[in-house]
């Protein structure tokens, strides 16, 4: 196989794994650069807090070609992730790629006539060792470092006063360190009642503070696993208002869609009532609107209510107003709470400080991401990021546009000019907005899964239908494993068209 040149990747998480292996199969030389100690991203074992597992069952969270091994959990936890991640490294021979414990501190494109060693210098150090950091040059650069890649703690007035720990979910620790604790959970997502379950069963009292509950879904809803009631082709289609051109059964079940409109609001009601019965939520946890517009802090998992339930956690829908003392929070309602330990479950933030102040703004320029398919910045032809199109099936939707980008960087993926690429990152940053109103970010393609990667199958010349029958394809559960097949076809198939 030819050589296609150096590429750096930036992560090693489970996008990072996946455009190494893809990269490499296709004859480039690969870098894979990580910060932490070990690999795994957002379920490597310094992030993840007790308890941590998927929001997935096992066939939505995989890579096509890699499945877990048998006796994995149905949901699989943390570690069963991590575990998976290093069978995957070895099993495509990345380990000689992988860089631990080195932090990128920036990349910068040069001048091509200085010589011929690739078009960016990449900046890199090892952590808590040496401060000085090595130049590495690169054809391309992939950034997998994800959109949620530092952990966020708001500012509380009078925090300086508490003299318990105030950390991030991430920094839960484990449920020995708990005893003895009061803790105060801050948050209404995933983390949040995850971290706030934990502290249930093993602190001195937990109290869980949100300005608004969020809906978390039983792992079976009327004896039927979640993802094969509720996750498939034609809940995208009459949920949300398509970004993308309809095929011809699309539009059909769109034109059908149209007059049974309050029967989609009937059921989306009767889907709430049916989570909220089964899953055993409080009046004070019921969201104010329907499953699907909330979809962004959507989980699956109801552990917590089962402890609302028990009294082992104190529910107050607030926020917080200040810290007045070394144990004692002020909420905005007026009530004091007292504290020896607060877990902030408040999300991530995005973290591309390492790119050159022009590779800054051409990426995103007025704090939105704008990438085309949520990968290309229109102006660098030579760095892609992968990760960057937040979904509920990462591994997936990570695999389809690491062989999108690979494609690219060969040269056989024919794409729109810079005036058309820019214009259709405006149409999608403005479907999101309306889509997603509090992901100002404009990530995020929630349950948008199939589409997405319909999208860029089509740019690849590749079939989007994979499901043995029409009945499956539409109505059967989205699993990766339709798709295990890809890389040969795209490898076999060369250069593609783009059909959107």
């Amino acid at each position: 196989m030819s050589d296609r040149g150096a590429a750096c990747i930036i992560g090693a998480g489970v996008a990072g794994l996946v455009s190494a292996k893809v990269l490499k199969q296709d004859g480039f030389r690969v870098t894979i650069f990580e910060k932490e100690t070990t690999l795994g991203g957002v379920w490597a074992r310094s992030r993840a807090y007790p308890g941590l597992g998927t929001n997935n069952p096992r066939e939505t969270y995989v890579f096509s070609d890699f499945p877990y091994p048998k006796g994995t959990a149905e949901f699989p936890s943390a570690q069963e992730v991590r575990d998976y991640l290093e069978a995957y490294v070895d099993r495509f021979q990345l380990r000689s790629d992988l860089c631990l414990a080195t932090e990128v501190l920036s990349v910068s494109r040069r001048d091509l006539d200085e010589d011929s060693r690739g078009r960016f210098r990449v900046e890199a150090c090892r952590v808590g060792g040496s401060t000085n950091p090595e130049g590495h040059h690169f054809d391309f650069v992939v950034v997998c470092n994800g959109v949620l890649s530092w952990p966020y703690i708001p500012s509380f007035p009078g925090s300086e006063r508490f003299s318990g720990s105030i950390i991030h979910s991430s920094q839960t620790p484990d449920r020995e360190a708990l005893k003895d604790q009061r803790v105060v959970v801050i948050g209404a997502g995933k983390s949040a009642m995850d971290c706030a379950a934990v502290a249930a069963h093993n602190a001195l009292s937990c109290t869980l503070v949100f300005r608004r509950p969020y809906w978390m879904l039983p792992r079976y809803l009327s004896g039927k696993r979640i993802d094969r009631r509720i996750f498939n082709r034609v809940t995208e289609i009459l949920t949300f208002p398509a970004f993308h051109t309809l095929s011809r059964p699309e539009r059909v079940f769109r034109w059908i869609g149209r007059p049974l409109a309050p029967v989609l609001w009937l059921f989306w009601r009767l889907q709430c009532r049916v989570v909220a019965r089964e899953a055993g939520i409080s009046a004070e946890m019921v969201p104010d609107a329907p499953i699907h517009r909330y979809i962004y802090h959507q989980g699956i998992g109801t552990e917590l209510y089962e402890c609302v339930q028990q009294g082992l956690v104190s529910i107050r829908r607030a926020g917080v107003d200040a810290f007045v003392d070394s144990e004692t929070l002020r909420l905005d309602t007026g009530e004091e709470i007292a504290g020896d330990t607060v877990i902030c479950a408040t999300g991530w933030r995005r973290d591309v400080k390492f790119l050159e102040p022009e590779l800054q703004r051409e990426v995103c320029p007025t704090g939105h991401f704008r990438l085309y398919r949520h990968i290309l910045p229109p102006g660098e032809p030579c760095m892609g990021f992968i990760g960057y199109a937040s979904s509920g099936n990462a591994p997936l939707t990570s695999e389809i546009s690491a062989h999108w980008l690979s494609q690219y960087f060969q040269g056989q993926l024919e794409l729109p000019n810079r005036n058309e690429m820019d214009r259709d990152i405006d149409r999608v940053l403005e479907w999101t907005a309306k889509v997603f109103p509090d992901q100002p970010e404009a990530h995020f393609i929630g349950g948008y899964i199939a589409h997405y990667t319909d999208w860029l199958l089509r740019d690849m010349g590749l079939r989007t239908h994979r499901a043995e029958s029409v009945f499956s394809e539409y109505l059967g559960p989205f699993w990766a494993e339709r798709y295990r097949n890809i890389a040969e076809e795209r490898r076999n198939k060369g250069p593609g068209q783009n059909k959107t």
